[in-house]
């Protein structure tokens, strides 16, 4: 008879909350990745993979919500932060303003760099 490695389920559920990897996870209770894969399927009854997505989405809904309830207290970076993901809000965009005599002013500054040319070639011609 094979002796069973006792495995924490609650530390196992807690690291997969927490993003950890089955890799990782498995490594650190000192057994086989398919291990700890066969152990959940025995234990809950369905594979690794609807299991840790499960929890990883709860994670997920656990780092929401302590972010929601520090932005409600006032916290202003997650409140920023929630306030554009969320809320799709954000930064104005920059807006360049153009002269309204722009082209006269493009038009007169390339007349200047020309008639500048135009001397230049006048003065090696002497």
């Amino acid at each position: 008879m094979a002796f069973k490695k006792e495995i924490d389920w609650e530390l196992v559920e807690l690291y997969i909350k927490a993003g950890s990897t089955q890799v990782n996870i498995a490594n650190r209770f000192c057994i086989d990745r398919d291990t700890l894969r066969d152990r959940v399927k025995e234990k809950y009854g369905m594979d690794y993979s609807a299991f840790s997505a499960a929890l990883i989405s709860e994670g997920e809904m656990l780092i929401e919500a302590k972010q929601f309830d520090k932005a409600m207290k006032g916290c202003w970076p997650a409140l920023h932060w929630l306030g554009k993901i969320r809320c799709r809000q954000k930064e104005p965009e920059n807006t360049t303003t153009v002269a309204i005599n722009q082209t006269q002013l493009d038009q007169t500054h390339r007349i200047m760099q020309l008639e500048h040319e135009l001397q230049e070639l006048k003065n090696e011609n002497k």
